[in-house]
């Protein structure tokens, strides 16, 4: 993924978006795989923003066990809630799950206003705000999915909230995520699915695309 794909950087020209890496202090750093891009308890410095591979954040209790797992992917950003909390230390850590490519974002470059009162400064910042809304508006639809019900009414809650106009859902996460996301397994989101299917409520396209045979009922399931 290029620089000025990023959401940061959006309707910035090119010089603008050069001057934006300089007052940034911004550095693209490659780790490779099982690298750790920082370590529960470290010092939150910087934003970080995935180009190439994918990161896995993880969160470990007093007994060493891992308690949560999420994944970010090309385009997303991490790290941004303890930064901008000015927490003390990081609620957990970043590892590489393959080799990845990361814009690091000095933490100063968010700290106050620019004193040459930069143009380009004050569009990344409106670009942050747009982003985290955007962020916090998508937590809010998983929060009303995962409030739905049993497992049958949360999936049929996602299919109809994510449903295009032809009645098909393209998944833009695979089924190991997905099933994190509605809070189940991924064998229990798949023997959902299929009762589903074998229902004619819905039809697997394929991976990743599912459609909608039976509107009507699966707002019933709801």
């Amino acid at each position: 993924m290029q620089l000025q794909q990023l959401q940061i950087f959006h309707n910035l020209t090119e010089e603008e978006l050069k001057k934006s890496l300089v007052c940034s202090q911004a550095t693209v750093r490659k780790y490779k795989k099982n690298e750790y891009i920082f370590q529960q308890g470290d010092a939150p410095k910087k934003l970080y923003f995935v180009l190439e591979g994918e990161i896995e954040l993880g969160s470990i209790n007093l007994n060493g066990k891992v308690t949560r797992i999420s994944r970010v992917t090309v385009g997303e950003e991490f790290g941004e809630v303890e930064m901008f909390l000015r927490q003390s230390a990081y609620s957990g850590y970043a590892r590489a799950k393959k080799e990845v490519s990361v814009l690091e974002v000095s933490q100063s470059f968010f700290g106050g206003r620019c004193e040459r009162n930069c143009v380009h400064h004050s569009k990344v910042v409106f670009n942050m705000l747009q982003l985290f809304a955007e962020k916090a508006d998508k937590h809010n639809h998983q929060i009303e999915v995962l409030t739905s019900g049993n497992l049958r009414q949360r999936v049929a809650a996602y299919l109809l909230e994510n449903s295009n106009p032809d009645y098909r859902v393209k998944l833009q996460m695979n089924r190991e995520d997905l099933a994190a996301y509605l809070n189940t397994t991924r064998p229990s989101l798949s023997r959902m699915l299929l009762n589903l299917q074998e229902g004619g409520i819905i039809r697997i396209v394929n991976r990743k695309v599912i459609e909608i045979l039976d509107y009507d009922r699966l707002q019933e399931e709801d």
